[in-house]
């Protein structure tokens, strides 16, 4: 008995001494989950950290912490500015920012570059470069990225020329890094697309000279005028991408890299040359095939 006494004893001193250890640390609360850490800094875009009984000092960016809880029990909570961009409809929710850190922990989508030339000597600065900002919100929606850091800006005033050197309009050219803080689960984004069955819809294309994105309709019909039905034939993870293959598509690539699945609304990407392909397909579980399909029953 005093045995088990003296067990019991050394098991609650340990309990209490886990405990005092928890109850000194602090709570991150991130998109993928709570960290327990040791926070030492919440600086203007960085919250700095250690791990318990740890000295490594790790950031992360302000924008990917929903909130604090510290180990005093104060809370401290953080809005990010960061939407969903599901695409190219949602292009105008793409972050701007100038700001490396900021982007710190983020996945990288590729790099971005826009250039944007006033149509006339009158065109203002302002106008052509909001038109070339436009124009790499577009690209950065297209690759699958809701934040783009921009890494340099160069811009030119309108010259009026004379009989010997012809007039300029003005220009800006932007350079910058597209980043998502949202990539798709690769698992279940592939278990959902195994075989599965999709209308091609739409096609977006966006060449760095053009003015705007184009949008051209895909939709194909068979000889009753039913939309032709396609299928995913292949898929395949690389390099932390999901890929899919179909002949369904007359694409450049074979494989297509998946950018976003949203209500069965199926986005693919591809890049060739200067150009930047989006491809929309509607598969079972969207809105566009049950009401088609529920026409059909009907009928």
């Amino acid at each position: 008995m005093k045995y088990l006494l003296v067990i019991t004893s050394l098991l609650i001193s340990l309990s209490s001494s886990v405990l005092a250890q928890t109850k000194n640390n602090d709570v991150l609360y991130l998109a993928e989950g709570a960290k327990e850490v040791q926070v030492k800094e919440v600086g203007n875009n960085l919250i700095k950290y250690t791990f318990p009984e740890e000295n490594t000092l790790y950031s992360v960016s302000k924008f990917q912490v929903k909130k604090i809880l510290f180990a005093s029990g104060r809370e401290e909570t953080f809005e990010s500015p960061f939407h969903q961009v599901k695409g190219l409809e949602d292009a105008e929710k793409v972050y701007i920012t100038y700001v490396p850190q900021a982007t710190e922990g983020l996945e990288s989508k590729g790099e971005l570059f826009s250039k944007a030339t006033g149509v006339t000597v009158f065109s203002t600065m302002h106008n052509v470069k909001n038109r070339s900002l436009d124009k790499m919100k577009a690209e950065a929606a297209m690759l699958g990225a809701n934040v783009v850091l921009i890494s340099d800006a160069q811009s030119r005033g309108n010259y009026y020329g004379n009989e010997y050197t012809p007039s300029q309009s003005t220009q800006t050219v932007l350079f910058g890094q597209a980043f998502t803080s949202n990539p798709i689960n690769i698992t279940e984004v592939g278990e959902m697309l195994e075989g599965a069955n999709y209308v091609f819809y739409q096609t977006f294309t966006l060449n760095r000279n053009d003015f705007s994105p184009k949008i051209k309709m895909s939709l194909e019909y068979d000889q009753n005028r039913l939309p032709i039905i396609n299928r995913i034939e292949d898929i395949k993870e690389r390099d932390g991408k999901l890929y899919v293959t179909t002949s369904g598509i007359r694409s450049k690539n074979n494989e297509l890299e998946v950018i976003n699945l949203h209500n069965g609304t199926l986005t693919l990407m591809e890049t060739h040359k200067n150009t930047v392909y989006n491809y929309i397909l509607q598969t079972e579980e969207s809105d566009f095939m049950k009401s088609y399909n529920s026409i059909l029953s009907k009928n």
